[in-house]
C-alpha cells in the first residue's frame, strides 16, 4: 500500500512556556477501553497504572521519568493544590485507592521508566480520564481542563482498532479538535492484535482506513502508529523481573508466537516521519542479525525474543517518535 506523506513542523512551542525548559510533556488521551493505561504502563516498563476495560481514572496523573530514581514515589492533591497524601512509595494498589477517592484531582508520580534503550530524564506522561464515561461527567470536564491547562509538547490519542467510528470515539475526537492547541496529535492504533487476517482484516489497510477516518474528523495527514501495548507491557515486565499473572504469561506466549509471522508488519504499517521509520528499521535489522547468532543459553534466547517483541509491537516506534520530537526541540 502506498503511504501518504507525513508532514512535520518545528513550530511546536507555546509562548507561555520558556524555550529552555528541558522536560518533554506528553498528554495521553483515549476513550474508555482503548488501552490507554496499557500504553502508559508499556512506556513506563511496569504495571503501575491500573488497566481495565472500564473507566479507571477520575483525575489527572502526572508521571515523570527520572533515570536516577530506583522506584516510584507519589503524592495526591485536591484541585486547589492542597496535599491529601504526602509523597510515599507508589504502588498500583495505592494508586487505585487514590483514584477511587472523589477528593483527589491530581496525582504526581516520579520514578525511573524501565524501557530499553533508556530514555532521557525529563519525559512526563499525563494520564487523563476517558471523557466518554457516561456514569461520571467529571471525566469529560477533567479531560477538557487538561487540554486547556497542561503545557504539553505532544499529545498521544489512543484509538481502539476494534472500535473505530463509534459515537463515543467521534465525540472524543471532536473534543480534541476543538480544544487542542496547534500541536498535531499523534494517534496510536492500539489492540491491532484483535484483527483477524483470515477474515480479510489486513493491518496496512486498517491503518489506512484509520487515517481516512481521522481526516474526516478534521485531522489531516495524521501520524498513525499501530500498537499491541499489552504485549509490549508483558514483555517489559518479564525483562525487568516483574511477576506476571497466569493470564498475562499466556498472552505473552501467544504474542511471541504471533509476531513470528510477519515480524515487521506492525512497524512497517506505521505512518511516521522518515527519521522515525529509519530508526526502527535499523533496530529491527540489529535484532535480526543478533537472532542469526546462536544464543549462549536459554535465558539469553528468551531475553532476545522479548526485546524483539517490544520492537515489533509499535511501542518502540512511539518512543522513537518521542525521541525525534525532543531532538527537534534541541533536547
Amino acid at each position: 500500500m502506498k503511504r501518504a506523506p507525513v508532514r512535520e513542523t518545528r513550530t511546536y512551542r507555546r509562548a507561555s512556556v520558556p524555550a529552555a525548559r528541558a522536560g518533554f510533556e506528553i498528554l495521553v488521551m483515549a476513550t474508555v477501553s482503548a488501552g490507554k493505561s496499557s500504553v502508559i504502563n508499556a512506556l513506563i516498563g511496569q504495571e503501575l497504572l491500573h488497566a481495565a476495560n472500564e473507566a479507571t481514572t477520575a483525575c489527572i496523573t502526572r508521571v515523570e521519568h527520572r533515570r536516577d530514581h530506583k522506584s516510584f514515589t507519589g503524592a495526591c492533591y485536591r484541585g486547589s493544590g492542597t496535599v491529601l497524601a504526602p509523597r510515599r512509595e507508589a504502588t498500583p494498589e495505592l494508586l487505585q485507592q487514590w483514584n477511587a477517592d472523589s477528593r483527589v484531582e491530581r496525582i504526581a508520580l516520579t520514578g525511573r521508566f524501565e524501557g530499553v534503550p533508556r530514555l532521557a530524564s525529563g519525559l512526563v506522561l499525563y494520564d487523563t480520564p476517558g471523557p466518554n464515561n457516561s456514569q461520571d461527567d467529571r471525566h469529560a470536564q477533567v479531560a477538557r481542563k487538561a487540554l486547556r491547562s497542561i503545557p504539553y509538547d505532544a499529545l498521544f490519542y489512543v484509538l481502539n482498532a476494534g472500535q473505530l467510528g463509534t459515537t463515543d470515539d467521534r465525540a472524543c475526537l471532536d473534543l480534541l479538535r476543538g480544544e487542542a492547541r496547534a500541536n498535531q496529535p499523534y494517534f496510536l492504533l492500539n489492540k491491532i492484535d484483535l484483527l483477524d487476517a483470515e477474515k480479510g482484516e489486513d493491518l496496512a489497510t486498517h491503518v489506512g482506513n484509520a487515517r481516512r477516518y481521522l481526516a474526516g474528523a478534521g485531522f489531516d495527514d495524521a501520524i498513525v502508529i499501530p500498537t499491541v501495548a499489552d504485549a509490549a507491557l508483558y514483555a517489559r515486565k518479564a525483562l525487568n523481573g516483574h511477576a506476571l499473572t497466569r493470564v498475562q504469561r499466556g498472552r505473552l506466549r501467544n504474542a511471541l508466537d504471533a509476531f513470528e509471522v510477519g515480524k515487521r508488519d506492525v512497524a512497517e504499517a506505521a505512518i511516521v516521519p522518515d527519521p522515525v521509520r529509519t530508526a526502527i528499521s535499523g533496530e529491527l535489522d540489529r535484532h535480526e542479525r543478533d537472532a542469526a547468532v546462536p544464543p549462549g543459553d536459554a535465558r539469553s534466547a528468551e531475553r532476545h525474543a522479548l526485546e524483539q517483541l517490544v520492537a515489533r509491537s509499535g511501542i518502540r516506534t512511539a518512543e522513537a517518535l518521542i525521541q525525534h520530537r525532543r531532538s527537534l526541540l534541541g533536547q
